[in-house]
């Protein structure tokens, strides 16, 4: 008995009669299900007889053979074909089987399916008719990612966040806080503290002003947290304690930081975006086992990005949809009943796409990939967006389920085709922010004749402080924190000459950059040196006036004694041999 032969047999005498007639158009002779299961091999085996067969079924029905063929692996799947196609070939109401696993499918191409394993699992077309079918049927047409036009202007509440014309003055800003040490987490959580998200929150461009949803808690630091983690994550950062700090210079160009930076989050399998999705509960209990891994996760959504044209909008829909039509491997969990809302009795979730998986995504894109700019986005508040395709148990009275909710529109910049590999090199984007016009008078001082934008607010803030309204002065601190994190003093002149009406600066000023420039190597560390301190003035003399010692020691004050961290064993031997011990 052939395989496919083999496949037929699996089903009863009273469906195979049903298949015959079906497929021949007569009721058959053959009683013995071993005459039936012969005759339907030789049907479909008879390659003319099976084309004139399919050439005649209805449209639909031929597209979703069609899928089933080349895209979903011989099984039905209902949810996708209907997302793409919007209908689905229904059997007939009142005619379903209540026996075995009925696929639900007209007769006409059901007789296609057969129990891969037993009479109660999914059906699917045997491989055997799979090879005789795909030899004539077409695949079918692929779904394509739909681009967008933004509506002018943006419904009310929607706003449109030019992410990578600000990512590179938000580095170096997390880069200073990050060399001061102002950022702190938690100690064996890692996350940051409240203090330090509105700290960062007040360096960066936000989403949000303000929580606007008690489901979106939050909602104000995305930006900062995201930015948080991806500096936490990096190699340019060594935790102590609670506290984040520098493990290395950043001499690399920003760009090139900023590539640094989404490569190891990428590979980062101890953090899981989805746990932000607060929302949801059972993440800790029995649902932990079953969750999959986050970094299969970002690689499917980053094959996703990969097809978005650059610099044109895609609406997330658009997105989501064509992740789930064609199949994404983005998984969050194999077991979602064991995840819930409010109550694990009552509020258990079931496998949905929107529900779960479109909501990482959410999370993901805005995050993490817009955080560095590798996509703008349009938003709207969370409660704005509603909940129509999510709704189940325990979200009737929910305005949303994450404070990701109201990403609308996302749009790959160039910066974003560079990191992802799809471009060589990085052009950037045309200057987005308007030019405010500026004065700029001794001693530093910049009165804006307008207030600026955040774009210019946030570049300016690297090298100057605000004092007050629209008035700024450049600090000798800050530039030389920016220099020394890589940034550029003849960027600064640019940026201030750009904006002031005259073609040069003030003396002063001009003075004071090239000063700022000229000292930015003023001091440089050589090593790290050790401080002792001696109990007498006495025995510091000694100790200096000692021909062996003095070669390496240097006075500091009246009792303190200093010496290169290198020379502390021969310290310490010549200490011994002047009879002085040193605890």
């Amino acid at each position: 008995m052939t395989d496919l032969a083999q496949a037929i047999a699996t089903e009863t005498v009273d469906t195979l009669k049903k298949y015959y007639a079906t497929l021949f158009g007569v009721k058959p002779k053959q009683t013995r299900k071993a005459d039936l299961t012969s005759a339907l091999a030789h049907g479909f085996a008879d390659t003319s007889h099976l084309q004139a067969y399919w050439r005649q079924l209805p449209e639909l029905q031929r597209q979703l053979i069609q899928e089933c063929l080349f895209t979903y692996n011989g099984r039905v799947d209902r949810k996708r074909f209907r997302m793409k196609y919007g209908d689905f070939p229904e059997k007939p109401r009142g005619s379903r089987s209540f026996f075995g696993y009925d696929s639900g499918l007209p007769d006409s191409i059901a007789l296609f399916f057969y129990p891969a394993e037993s009479n109660y699992g999914p059906k699917q077309i045997p491989a055997a008719l799979v090879a005789l079918m795909t030899s004539f049927v077409e695949p079918p047409a692929a779904d394509t990612l739909v681009t967008a036009v933004l509506p002018e202007p943006l419904p009310a509440g929607c706003s449109m966040i030019q992410r990578e014309a600000t990512v590179l003055n938000e580095l170096s800003a997390l880069l200073i806080l990050l060399q001061n040490q102002q950022l702190k987490v938690g100690e064996k959580t890692g996350q940051p503290s409240g203090a330090t998200l509105k700290k960062v929150a007040k360096e960066v461009h936000e989403y949000y002003p303000a929580t606007t949803c008690p489901e979106a808690a939050g909602m104000e630091f995305i930006v900062a947290y995201g930015w948080v983690q991806l500096i936490a994550n990096s190699p340019f950062c060594k935790q102590s304690k609670t506290t984040l700090a520098p493990a290395r210079k950043t001499d690399q160009k920003p760009v090139a930081t900023i590539k640094v930076l989404w490569e190891h989050w990428l590979k980062n399998r101890k953090q899981d975006e989805f746990r932000r999705i607060d929302n949801i509960k059972g993440q800790n209990g029995k649902g932990k086992r079953y969750f999959t891994n986050p970094v299969e996760r970002r690689e499917a959504i980053i094959a996703a990005l990969r097809e978005c044209p650059v610099n044109t909008w895609v609406s997330f829909d658009q997105l989501s949809r064509h992740m789930f039509i064609t199949g994404s491997q983005l998984l969050v969990t194999t077991e979602p009943e064991y995840l819930y809302l409010y109550d694990a009795n009552y509020g258990m979730l079931h496998s949905s796409w929107f529900l779960l998986e479109s909501r990482y995504l959410r999370c993901f894109l805005l995050e993490y990939a817009a955080t560095l700019g590798l996509i703008d986005v349009v938003i709207a508040p969370p409660e704005m967006v509603g909940m129509d395709e999510d709704r189940t148990w325990g979200t009737d009275d929910m305005d949303c389920l994450s404070r990701y909710d109201g990403l609308q529109y996302i749009r790959l910049t160039p910066l974003g085709a560079y990191i992802l590999g799809l471009a060589d090199d990085y052009q950037p984007s045309e200057k987005v922010s308007t030019e405010t016009p500026l004065n700029i008078h001794r001693q530093g001082r910049i009165v804006f004749e307008a207030p600026p934008t955040p774009w210019e607010q946030q570049f300016l803030s690297l090298y100057a402080e605000q004092d007050k309204g629209h008035v700024w002065m450049l600090s000798s601190r800050k530039i030389m924190e920016t220099l020394q994190l890589g940034g550029n003093v003849a960027e600064l002149q640019q940026f201030l000459l750009a904006r002031e009406s005259q073609p040069f600066l003030p003396e002063d000023c001009e003075s004071f950059l090239t000063n700022s420039v000229k000292n930015a190597d003023g001091v440089k560390f050589l090593t790290e040196a050790l401080v002792y301190s001696c109990k007498s003035v006495e025995m510091a003399d000694l100790i200096i006036n000692d021909k062996a010692l003095a070669k390496f020691c240097q006075r500091l004050g009246k009792l303190q004694i200093v010496l290169p961290k290198s020379k502390e064993k021969s310290f310490r031997e010549g200490l011994n041999t002047l009879g002085i011990g040193c605890v």
